[in-house]
């Protein structure tokens, strides 16, 4: 990492946070939660990052309006994988509805680079710090803007 790009990365972080945010990062991108894993998929949806080629698949098992279990398959950066990790490993267990608004207000936050608060903040604080980087903040999203294709289909279908 640059210079340049370090002391970016580092603005409005103190190094002890930078350093945990890191490691938070490579521990999902290592043993990613729900990588290739294996369940009982009621829901699907593709997405791709043109601008690094990132490609991922959510896969969702649905249950009386509860996500039971969330996978994703792909190939795609450490940024976008990580980001895909915590996303099965919190939303586990949430209902479709507020699954989506966590969503929703983890891609506003990311995207308008708003600080994360409350149990946001508590779960979602690493991928803050990738805020700053346009493209690499686009890895980060991917996988939560492919959850709401699912979760959508999902909503649109209980209206039906």
């Amino acid at each position: 990492m640059g210079n340049q790009v370090q002391q970016a990365y580092t603005n409005g972080h103190n190094q002890g946070q930078h350093s945990l945010y890191q490691q938070a990062m490579l521990a999902h991108h290592k043993s990613p939660v729900g990588f290739e894993q294996e369940i009982n998929v009621s829901h699907s949806a593709d997405g791709v990052n043109p601008a690094c080629g990132d490609e991922i698949r959510i896969d969702a098992e649905l249950c009386d309006d509860h996500i039971s279990h969330l996978a994703f398959f792909g190939d795609s950066c450490a940024i976008c994988r990580a980001s895909a990790s915590m996303l099965c490993q919190f939303l586990r267990n949430q209902p479709v509805a507020q699954a989506l608004a966590i969503s929703q207000q983890l891609q506003l936050s990311l995207d308008k680079n708003l600080a994360f608060t409350g149990q946001m903040a508590e779960h979602f604080a690493p991928l803050g710090a990738v805020a700053k980087f346009p493209v690499r903040k686009q890895c980060a999203l991917l996988p939560w803007s492919t959850l709401d294709k699912v979760l959508k289909k999902t909503l649109n279908e209980s209206e039906v």
